[in-house]
């Protein structure tokens, strides 16, 4: 039992990282999950063990599969106060607000899982694609390094945080460089174009 608890947590987080990279795994074909089913099991769990982090965790992902935004916000809100050091609750938020464009909410808990793990080099380079879309760019280039050198210290692909959660930074590798140059460039471009320049 454990083991397949442990494989779809995993699933879940791999699930979660599609939705926030979709560019890196358009080229991999598509998993076929019964989303009403994995409910279903989540609800069970949720009935024998209330306060499991876990299994509101799982009902959120599989709610949001499902469509029913409000509720997956809300189960996913629940393991994170069940759960208040976990990081991966609110990277599965992030990737909710993200996706609806909720930028107050998703810089929020943004901010939240970097403060939990400041160690996983996803939430840096989701935190400099984030000062890079607000024309940020002193902010955004230092989360980006910080992603860099957070990715080059993992010995694998993958991140595995205090919690165990793992996490596939194969995404950040391959973007992060390019993140690095355009922003740079576009610093260098406004301050060449700032007033304060031309004098």
């Amino acid at each position: 039992m454990r083991r397949h608890v442990i494989r779809l947590f995993f699933g879940v987080l791999l699930f979660l990282w599609v939705m926030t990279f979709p560019c890196a795994f358009a080229e991999q074909g598509t998993v076929s999950v019964d989303w009403n089913a994995q409910l279903k099991k989540a609800q069970d769990g949720i009935e024998k063990n209330p306060r499991s982090a876990f299994w509101h965790n799982q009902a959120g992902v599989a709610y949001d599969a499902l469509g029913d935004f409000s509720r997956a916000v809300s189960e996913l809100k629940l393991a994170s106060q069940l759960d208040s050091g976990n990081a991966t609750h609110d990277y599965a938020l992030y990737a909710l607000y993200k996706r609806k464009g909720m930028t107050i909410q998703q810089k929020r808990v943004l901010l939240s899982a970097v403060k939990k793990d400041p160690n996983n080099p996803i939430g840096h380079f989701e935190l400099g694609s984030m000062f890079e879309a607000q024309k940020r760019w002193t902010n955004s280039l230092a989360e980006y390094r910080t992603s860099k050198k957070l990715a080059e210290d993992v010995k694998s692909g993958q991140y595995v945080d205090p919690k165990g959660n793992n996490y596939d930074v194969s995404a950040v590798r391959e973007e992060v460089d390019t993140r690095i140059t355009r922003v740079t460039r576009q610093a260098n471009h406004e301050a060449s174009h700032s007033p304060t320049s031309s004098r």
